[in-house]
């Protein structure tokens, strides 16, 4: 009989959390400080423009205007209104050759340095890497004199679109 008076007596034991309280106190300061937070990296792109809707330019000298076509196995440099100003095939393993486009964009550049519109038309299944890597190369390149290596703007502001068919 005494043994079961001593159990009502006792009543509920308490929950001792302390323990697990300093532990998250130094748990969650440390997981934050060590923690690798993505950065993101954003720039605007542009809706290819409509030369058909824009009114002729009299007084001007004409700007033309510049566009890639990323094919399976080449890339178009196009100069509206002159025509293809360079075809670069895709070298082995189907590498692009981006020097020879950085090449041609810059001897562009510097004809033209108001302009800073160009225009990407992809095929449907050209691979999204594919399609960043040109932007990458059309956005800046970069260029090496007397030992110091240089970053020059070349077409920042780029705008995306369909590829034309082969036949078109």
């Amino acid at each position: 009989m005494r043994k079961r008076r001593q159990r009502r007596q006792h009543g509920e034991p308490e929950i001792n959390i302390t323990a697990f309280l300093n532990l998250m106190v130094v748990l969650i300061p440390f997981l934050l400080l060590s923690a690798a937070f993505n950065q993101l990296t954003a720039f605007d792109l542009f809706l290819p423009t409509d030369s058909s809707t824009q009114a002729p330019q009299t007084n001007e000298v004409e700007k033309p205007e510049l566009a890639i076509l990323l094919r399976k196995t080449k890339l178009v440099l196009n100069v509206h209104p002159r025509g293809v100003m360079a075809d670069l095939p895709h070298g082995e393993n189907d590498a692009l050759d981006i020097t020879g486009l950085q090449q041609q964009l810059h001897a562009l550049k510097s004809q033209y340095p108001q302009i800073t519109q160009i225009t990407l038309l992809s095929e449907p299944d050209t691979r999204y890497e594919t399609i960043i890597e040109v932007m990458d190369a059309v956005r800046a390149m970069s260029i090496e004199e007397s030992g110091a290596r240089y970053q020059i703007e070349l077409f920042p502001d780029v705008a995306l679109g369909d590829a034309p068919e082969t036949g078109a």
